[in-house]
């Protein structure tokens, strides 16, 4: 299962999600079911049942994103909640890394139409 989803200002990617069973793929992770996130400041694994993924994947399909925001946040930062559009990595501004005490804490980001949220946590 596959799925990318279009950036609304540039049409280019905003993410790209895949869904891999157990033995499929290459990598470190291959051995395990899992939903890999691509395209939006690197790569984000998912790991749980295929059941499970599948579920989370159709929840996508759907462009539920307050459910997907209740689990997870961070997995879809490239959603902007304020213009409720998909925005890809180069049409975002995003922000240097954020510390607190030494440790990283959050980065931000703006999108096109000028709000700011964080985008990884």
């Amino acid at each position: 299962m596959q799925i990318t989803l279009p950036c609304a200002q540039c049409g280019r990617p905003a993410a790209a999600f895949t869904v891999h069973a157990a033995g499929e793929g290459d990598g470190l992770w291959r051995d395990h079911d899992r939903i890999e996130r691509a395209g939006f400041m690197g790569v984000v694994i998912k790991f749980g049942s295929l059941e499970s993924l599948a579920q989370l994947f159709e929840t996508l399909r759907r462009h539920d994103y307050e459910t997907l925001r209740r689990l997870d946040a961070d997995f879809i930062a490239f959603h902007c909640w304020e213009c409720g559009k998909d925005y890809c990595e180069q049409c975002w501004r995003i922000g240097p890394p954020e510390f607190d005490d030494g440790f990283y804490d959050c980065t931000m980001g703006i999108c096109p139409a000028g709000h700011e949220q964080m985008v990884d946590d």
